[in-house]
């Protein structure tokens, strides 16, 4: 699980918000907690989530900078994402509530998830927003409806959900790329520009430096924030060479399942919902380091522990 944001802003922290794990496992029987595999699933097998909140709303209204008489409302909001591959592909939304004081009593969060919306990774978000505006003077206070208060995320692999491995491979790059520019990178992503209809899985491949060895045993061991930093800058190359070039760029919704071009639309689709691919490209262009770190944070993937 991850829970932490560089926010511009006055965020709630975990103790805040009384959340502890996520329980999982099938409907009607005892849940367990949330792990980085759920064995033995298979297509027709509905899962079953739940989550409870025991949030401290005056600590809430203090660690915020919440002035006297203004009223704080925060949504509690629940998105399941799911898709083979190690990034989940598609994104809904499976819960919200807005809750203001006097809270008495805890959030329970029971959420049925059918086995005709699951695919090979389960993908759970969590997160607190602002539900309404606030006037305030402090600029450290959150003011603007929506922004991120705080979250948190869980990531599956559902085995037999279908392949959950990116291609990668970890090698020597003093023997495999000697003399070359990469070769005292901890990582290289090779992939062909231009060619967004080619098949995801064979067109493209991320290298793993064995010479950086403690680098490469964070990979190995699935260190989270490790594997966040290196899947989110494949997934910057990637999404910028196609942003970057007119002809994919109108092509990528065309793509078709498998392709490098429909998993860049994945990507793009997590990192910036509801937001076509030309916003998308102006927002590229305008604020780059928005754009970067946007699919950053996409690359979170929990804990793998």
């Amino acid at each position: 699980m991850s829970r932490s944001y560089a926010l511009p802003f006055l965020t709630l922290s975990d103790d805040v918000v009384g959340f502890d794990q996520w329980l999982i496992g099938d409907p009607g029987d005892p849940l367990f907690p949330i792990s980085m595999q759920l064995e033995a699933w298979d297509y027709a097998r509905d899962l079953q989530l739940d989550a409870r909140l025991d949030l401290d709303f005056e600590a809430a209204v203090k660690a915020l900078g919440v002035p006297d008489g203004e009223n704080l409302k925060l949504a509690i909001v629940v998105n399941i994402g799911t898709g083979s591959g190690r990034f989940a592909r598609r994104m809904q939304s499976a819960f919200k509530k807005v809750i203001e004081a006097p809270i008495e009593e805890p959030l329970i969060i029971s959420l049925p998830v059918g086995s005709c919306n699951l695919s090979g990774r389960l993908l759970v978000r969590l997160e607190i927003l602002l539900a309404e505006d606030i006037a305030t003077d402090n600029p450290l206070t959150p003011r603007i409806a929506g922004s991120r208060l705080w979250s948190d995320t869980s990531n599956v692999h559902l085995e037999d959900g279908g392949d959950a491995r990116f291609p990668m491979e970890v090698l020597s790059f003093k023997q495999a790329f000697q003399g070359q520019r990469q070769v005292d990178s901890p990582w290289y992503l090779h992939m062909r520009p231009g060619s967004p209809e080619a098949d995801f899985t064979g067109s493209v491949r991320l290298y793993v430096n064995a010479d950086h060895e403690i680098f490469a045993e964070r990979v190995s061991k699935g260190d989270p924030v490790t594997l966040q930093t290196m899947l989110g800058d494949v997934m910057i190359q990637m999404c910028r060479s196609a942003l970057e070039d007119e002809e994919a760029r109108d092509t990528l919704n065309d793509c078709e399942e498998g392709s490098v071009g429909s998993q860049i639309t994945g990507w793009l689709e997590l990192a910036f919902p509801n937001m076509s691919i030309e916003d998308i490209h102006g927002l590229m262009t305008a604020t780059p380091s928005a754009f970067h770190a946007s699919l950053l944070s996409t690359a979170d993937m929990g804990d793998t522990e």
